[in-house]
Order: structure tokens, then C-alpha cells, then sequence
């Protein structure tokens, strides 16, 4: 049971969803677009989301308020890494800093969706004779800690399945728990960063279900290129333009401008 009164006062995430001349409506986080349309059920739905995304980083419960314009009265809440929602009547006032002691950073966003990718129903494939040993292997090694074996297992089986059957279903839903436990080892942000990529652009091009898979695998690889270019921006560089061409093609447009604006001083090494 979540309890409101351990969450912390800050961050309280601002969202809002506007009037847009172009696309009906706009939401904003923090006062950034991160989506346009003219259902306002789904971007309700898309701003949660992107709440979880933030708690699931912070692997607590965060705090936000929605505005809408249509509406004078804010929706205070807190959101849990499990999606759960709890309504509250206000938000604590934010501790005031001590003096000679600087206020602590905010979370580090964007932040990545740790929620794991497994589907509710698996392809026919992985649960045929031939290779629901080898998926089950996979999670058998995830859940004793060891995600190398797991990831090595989870590309036998990727390339067992892309041999005989090309970009199936199932090869792909391989593929996206490959990146996920490759995510999971949080080291090699490089090559994290290019196997996020690369999967998001076999799951767009595969047609892959369910969608929201495909739009958290790239919105993970651009999370991923960030903690990349802490670390190296010159190798971050590298990969700007591989990162911003796959989120252009999904239709992610402010983590794009993001990627460009980010690299636009630094040049790539080479």
C-alpha cells in the first residue's frame, strides 16, 4: 500500500494540456510538448505515462499536478512506478534549503521505463515444442540474478528464430527482451544505446504489437544516449544522428530536437 506521506515534496511534475492551433491540444510536462492530438483521453493517458516512466527511474512514487485549460481546478497527484495513481488534496510545501548547503538536483530525466517487456500472450512460437525451453532458459537465468547468461540465451534464441523465420513475431518479441535485459546490466551505455536503437526500428518496421513497446524501446534509447553523454559526449555525438533519424521515424519530435540541440556543439569523434 503506497502511503503519500513518505513521498517526497519535490519534484511536483507539472502537467498540462492546452489549446493548439495546429492539433487540437497539446501536452506539456514541465512545459515541454511531448504530444499533440485532439483526444483528450489519450494524452491524459500519454501524460501518466511519461509520470511513470519519471517514479519507475526514481524507483519511488513521484508527485504531479495536471491543469487542463479547460478546467480552473488542478489534479494533484502522485504516481507509482506500478501506475498506480493516488488523488491527493495538495502537495506539502518544499523544504526550505539550508543555509551553505546547496538545494539537491532534481532526478536526472528523461528517465527509462524499467517495467519489464514481456507480453501477455506469446507468439505461438515461444510456447511450441521447439523453443519454450529455450524462452523459459532466458527467464530462468533473469531470475537468478544473471543477466549476461540471460542475455546471451535470449540472442541464441533470437537468431535460432530470425533464421528460420525471419522478422516473426516472435523473433521480435526476443529481440525487445534482449534490449530490456541488456538495459537491465546498466553498463556499456554505447552499445545499450545502439541495440535500443536498432530494436526500435525492427519493431517499427515488423509492425510489432503492441505499439507501446516500440515507443518506450526508443524513448529508453534516448534516456540511455543521455546517460551516454555524461560519460562521453564525443562518443554520444557518434550516435546522434542514428538516435534522432530512429525518433523522427516514430514520431518522436521533442526527443529529437532534444538529441540535436544536445549535439549541435559537440562534434563526433572519429
Amino acid at each position: 500500500m503506497h502511503n503519500p506521506g513518505n513521498v517526497p515534496a519535490t519534484p511536483v511534475y507539472a502537467l498540462m494540456i492546452r489549446s493548439a492551433e495546429e492539433h487540437g491540444l497539446a501536452l506539456t510536462l514541465d512545459g515541454e510538448q511531448i504530444a499533440t492530438g485532439s483526444d483528450i483521453t489519450a494524452l491524459r493517458a500519454g501524460g501518466l505515462s511519461e509520470l511513470r516512466v519519471r517514479a519507475a527511474l526514481a524507483g519511488r512514487p513521484v508527485r504531479a499536478r495536471a491543469v487542463e485549460s479547460a478546467s480552473p481546478i488542478p489534479w494533484n497527484m502522485i504516481v507509482c512506478p506500478d501506475g498506480t495513481v493516488l488523488d491527493v488534496a495538495e502537495h506539502p510545501p518544499a523544504p526550505a534549503p539550508v543555509e551553505g548547503r546547496p538545494a539537491p538536483p532534481a532526478p536526472p530525466t528523461p528517465a527509462i521505463a524499467m517495467a519489464s517487456p514481456a507480453p501477455a500472450a506469446l507468439p505461438a512460437l515461444l510456447e511450441s515444442d521447439a523453443y519454450r525451453k529455450m524462452w523459459a532458459a532466458v527467464w530462468a537465468a533473469h531470475a537468478e540474478g544473471d543477466l549476461p547468461t540471460a542475455v546471451a540465451l535470449a540472442y541464441k534464441l533470437e537468431t535460432a528464430l530470425a533464421g528460420w523465420f525471419g522478422e516473426d513475431a516472435a523473433t521480435i518479441t526476443v529481440l525487445t527482451a534482449r534490449a530490456w535485459l541488456t538495459l537491465c546490466q546498466r553498463t556499456d551505455w554505447y552499445g545499450t544505446t545502439e541495440l535500443l536503437i536498432t530494436t526500435a526500428l525492427r519493431c517499427q518496421a515488423a509492425r510489432y504489437r503492441p505499439e507501446a513497446d516500440t515507443i518506450r524501446t526508443a524513448r529508453n534509447a534516448h534516456a540511455c544516449w543521455h546517460l551516454l553523454r555524461k560519460e562521453s559526449p564525443e562518443r554520444a555525438a557518434d550516435l546522434a544522428d542514428c538516435l534522432a533519424d530512429m525518433l523522427a521515424i516514430l514520431g518522436e519530435d521533442y526527443r529529437r530536437r532534444d538529441v540535436l540541440a544536445c549535439t549541435a556543439a559537440v562534434p563526433a569523434s572519429g
